[in-house]
């Protein structure tokens, strides 16, 4: 899922003034965020240490084995990037890493930006928002829900632009998936893209593909099939038509591309969604 499209649900948010270690790696059901806020202590992440220390920020996607020795304080937000799981509102206590269950995720959404553990030393910036969330949550009411979502959003959307700035190729990526979303049906081929940004189509073809794990022409087909279904079930255009105003050469090749994608024919997808 892309930053834009998250509606988080803010599922327990909490001060701990505890010592936060135990026998090995845990694994959470939905999202961590852990905010130092007193004490010293260390992380084990990956088979490497990380020292913590007040203001060290933690973000960790469901799934991800960690563990904390030392004695901290610190503010713990659990939750979901959508609402999907809402109505289990329970948060789950994170199992020994053996005995994770991946049935019992609460929502396997993530952010392709953010799906590697994010550990950030200077996280003062955020202490503010941290703590506001673990305040709104004990209100426990409609608008405190409401509010806490979009400030969830707003703080991971600060996080993503920070580590774009400290990172020149995750914004350069970013950039080039927000080119495609918009000039997709234009796009000839990946020497487009490169001219649009000024690299050799084949350095950024390999950036790409290194940092999405998806190919440039791929990214493409996508953005393109995307459009297709939603003219598909909002227009009364001919498959022709759609086929050629999304930058397909020919019918045949656009429904063969199509089928690969969602699994139906255009006639098909228009068929079952239409009237939804």
């Amino acid at each position: 899922m892309r930053i834009e499209n998250i509606n988080p649900f803010l599922r327990a948010a909490e001060l701990q003034p505890a010592v936060l270690e135990g026998p090995g790696a845990r694994m959470a059901y939905d999202h961590r965020l852990f905010y130092i806020l007193e004490g010293e202590g260390l992380l084990l992440l990956d088979g490497q240490e990380v020292s913590l220390s007040p203001d060290v920020l933690l973000l960790f996607r469901p799934g991800i084995g960690y563990h904390f020795r030392g004695k901290l304080r610190v503010a713990v937000l659990n939750f979901d990037l959508t609402r999907e799981a809402r109505h289990r509102s329970r948060p789950i206590c994170p199992p020994p890493v053996a005995e994770f269950n991946p049935a019992l995720l609460f929502d396997g959404t993530t952010l392709e930006e953010l799906a590697a553990p994010s550990v950030r030393r200077d996280g003062a910036a955020f202490r503010e928002d941290v703590l506001t969330l673990v305040r709104l949550f004990q209100k426990n009411d409609p608008a405190a829900d409401a509010i806490t979502s979009a400030l969830l959003k707003k703080l991971l959307s600060e996080l993503l632009c920070e580590k774009q700035r400290a990172d020149p190729a995750a914004a350069l990526i970013d950039r080039v998936r927000r080119h495609i979303r918009m000039f997709a049906a234009e796009l000839r081929d990946n020497g487009d893209i490169g001219q649009e940004f000024g690299y050799h189509p084949v350095y950024l073809a390999t950036l790409f593909k290194e940092r999405t794990g998806e190919t440039l022409h791929h990214a493409i087909l996508a953005e393109r099939i995307r459009l297709a279904g939603e003219w598909l079930t909002r227009t009364d255009h001919s498959i022709e038509q759609i086929a050629f105003d999304t930058g397909f050469s020919s019918r045949s090749y656009f429904c063969t591309v199509f089928k690969e994608f969602t699994g139906v024919t255009p006639r098909q997808y228009r068929l079952q969604h239409v009237g939804l």
